[in-house]
């Protein structure tokens, strides 16, 4: 989810989360405000979260830097982020970001004077956002065969409505698309702005086509139904960089009059394997779709 998708918890919710922290070890980024060796400091640590109550919990630091001072910081308290694994949908498991604030109710020295842990106690409202699943790879013309983006007004149930949207396009000049990168979960695309932009508005979905040159001519194309997620941050003279999010793909085993879509919203699983056949590292990994 992008900020459009996000989405807060509350109370049980933020227990859960900071449970799930806790038992599956979960690294804690925090960046918070106390006295430190009888002055006010700034510190950026991460650590593991352990004897979580309810919103309250230790967290015991494994890092530790200073920063900083920021005069207008509230002592005792600061920011947090972590990630979880959570069920967003029925059958579908993806990575979650969890942010929030916390108070500090207690902090704990060693016998070096080395900072141990930090008593916290968690605010009730956090933010939560699904993370952008697997690596994302720079997307270049050499690795593509053939990849396309149009509009599909409805869901192809048939191989016929398959076939009436290509043939639609096929008549007319198909609008130039570019991929800027992918991952298994959505792609960054530069498309035309009445493409990025539909007259109609609302929540367009469009039909992602991909096959990359690493791929045999005889294995069929990756297809996905996408939504818009937001736009990306890339300026690109072309048109509008927009980023789509992966939300089913066809499914060419299945040989039958009607078309059968996978659910894909936490990632395909066939994608991720071709995907790891090229480098990322070019990539800031923050510039997302």
């Amino acid at each position: 989810m992008s900020s459009d998708a996000s989405f807060c918890l509350w109370n049980s919710s933020c227990h859960e989360l900071i449970a799930s922290a806790q038992d599956s070890g979960a690294n804690i980024h925090m960046t918070c405000s106390f006295v430190w060796q009888d002055e006010p400091a700034c510190v950026k640590l991460d650590g593991l979260l352990r004897e979580v109550n309810g919103r309250e919990a230790q967290l015991f630091v494994r890092n530790m830097a200073m920063q900083p001072l920021n005069p207008k910081a509230d002592l005792g308290s600061g920011t947090y982020y972590f990630s979880v694994k959570r069920q967003i949908a029925e059958g579908v498991v993806a990575r979650v970001g969890v942010y929030g604030t916390g108070n500090i109710l207690e902090t704990v020295m060693g016998p070096g004077g080395e900072l141990v842990y930090l008593s916290l106690r968690f605010s009730r409202h956090v933010t939560v956002r699904q993370l952008r699943n697997g690596k994302r790879i720079p997307w270049c013309d050499d690795y593509n065969r053939m990849s396309s983006v149009l509009l599909a007004p409805e869901r192809p149930a048939t191989c016929n409505d398959l076939r009436t949207i290509l043939g639609a396009y096929s008549k007319e000049t198909a609008p130039h698309t570019r991929i800027i990168d992918i991952s298994e979960g959505g792609a960054c695309v530069c498309m035309p702005e009445e493409l990025a932009m539909p007259s109609f508005g609302g929540d367009a979905t469009y039909l992602f086509f991909l096959h990359p040159s690493i791929l045999p001519t005889t294995v069929p194309p990756y297809v996905f139904l996408a939504k818009r997620a937001g736009f990306g941050k890339t300026v690109d003279t072309e048109g509008v960089a927009v980023r789509l999010r992966f939300q089913e793909e066809l499914d060419w085993n299945a040989r039958r009059t009607r078309l059968h879509w996978i659910n894909v919203k936490g990632g395909s699983p066939r994608l991720r394997q071709c995907l790891l056949h090229y480098p990322d590292h070019v990539q800031d990994s923050e510039k997302s779709a």
